[in-house]
């Protein structure tokens, strides 16, 4: 057994770690020299071995843990086993669908480590210089498992100002386009410049859900992006769809897209405006949707951001509310990790008592399968998408 460096903690927080919650952040522990992606052993107070993880001296994160057994080494090997279960464990890609999340980072036991694969192309997210060290023996698993021809690495701002933000990685000629399949459908994202690495992946189920209650009504997509809810939607069956994002580039694309797919973008609306300005020009309950889909960006990017996002959450929900018709169905949704679902459904009831309304909840969603979590880990889960009916007395 090889030897790895110490690091002891000086909080009380080992039934935490024990149960497998993977974080361990720089108030925990006593001053550790040594540099990011250095494996290292963690003990508690007591001098008790308690877990093997990353060490990571520039973030707030110190370290992560990646195994609660003593007998296993944390190398390339470990991390080649752990990226080849992920695999296992998608229903992906398959022949209508080539866009999906090969490693979720923490809930596929390769904290710190994201790959999204679009096709033939694969975008590395890594959380912090730690995961950097990772990043050249994960590409060759990957390499081994998929036809992948182009890399790209979309950093997180634990990096801003030591590496770019976004780039492709030792690809001479990068794809002049990149496009994948969804349900049969064609998207183009932007691997460097679009949000996340390009798509929102975890999504997808709901986009599904969303398209089967849109057959024959009208949909509005607020905060739609590229214009995905509203693509599955128009090739299931809607009559029509209106796109609203305050980026004009996003709401190009979005055209692109139905382009793309033979879906003629006269026979719908794309709107590149604020969310809050669109919503002002209808009547209370005269708004012409049958179906309105609001997923807002994350309004809390830390934990003191919740009041504040709650708050924010809470506006545009009780303005679509209110001008929505009764008997209207509404998919509300957050993607932030500090708003639980506890915390997202008293949202979505705070909004309708404020538009003196009622929203019979239908179902309560997550992350699609390919974004799994860990029970200990509940920043994990931080998708939260509601589908319901609205009603007034």
């Amino acid at each position: 057994m090889r030897y790895y460096p110490r690091v002891d903690l000086t909080q009380a927080i080992e039934n935490v770690l024990r149960a497998g919650h993977p974080w361990i952040f720089e108030d925990a522990v006593r001053h550790q020299a040594g540099e990011p992606g250095d494996a290292v052993d963690v003990y508690d107070r007591h001098g008790e071995w308690l877990g093997r993880g990353i060490l990571d001296p520039t973030s707030p994160i110190r370290v992560r843990l990646w195994t609660r057994n003593p007998e296993v080494e944390l190398d390339h090997r470990l991390l080649d086993r752990r990226i080849r279960q992920a695999f296992k464990r998608r229903p992906f890609p398959t022949h209508d669908t080539t866009g999906f999340r090969l490693l979720n980072g923490e809930g596929d036991r390769v904290p710190g480590l994201v790959c999204d694969v679009y096709g033939d192309v694969a975008v590395l997210r890594p959380d912090g210089l730690a995961a950097e060290r990772w990043l050249k023996p994960a590409r060759q698993t990957i390499s081994r498992l998929l036809p992948i021809k182009h890399w790209a690495i979309k950093r997180s701002n634990l990096h801003r100002g030591t590496l770019p933000a976004a780039e492709w990685w030792e690809s001479e000629e990068p794809p002049a386009e990149t496009t994948f399949a969804e349900g049969g459908l064609t998207y183009v994202v932007d691997p460097l410049q679009g949000q996340k690495t390009g798509f929102f992946l975890d999504q997808r189920a709901n986009r599904a859900r969303l398209a089967e209650v849109c057959v024959g009504r009208r949909l509005l997509n607020l905060f739609g992006y590229t214009g995905a809810f509203s693509l599955a939607a128009a090739a299931r069956g809607a009559a029509r769809t209106t796109t609203v994002d305050l980026a004009a580039p996003a709401i190009a694309d979005a055209r692109r897209n139905f382009e793309r797919n033979h879906i003629p973008a006269s026979a719908h609306g794309f709107e590149a405006c604020d969310a809050f300005e669109y919503l002002e020009q209808f009547e209370p309950e005269r708004a012409p949707f049958e179906v309105a889909v609001c997923d807002p960006p994350s309004f809390a990017h830390r934990h003191s951001d919740v009041p504040r996002a709650t708050e924010a959450y809470t506006r545009i929900f009780q303005k679509l509310i209110e001008v929505m018709p009764t008997g209207s169905t509404l998919a509300l949704a957050s993607c932030s990790s500090h708003i639980d679902r506890a915390r997202f459904l008293e949202i979505v009831t705070r909004a309708s008592e404020r538009a003196r309304a009622e929203l019979v909840v239908l179902g309560t969603w997550g992350a699609d399968v390919d974004h799994p979590t860990l029970p200990a880990f509940p920043e994990g889960d931080y998708l939260q998408f509601t589908l319901g009916t609205l009603c007034r007395d």
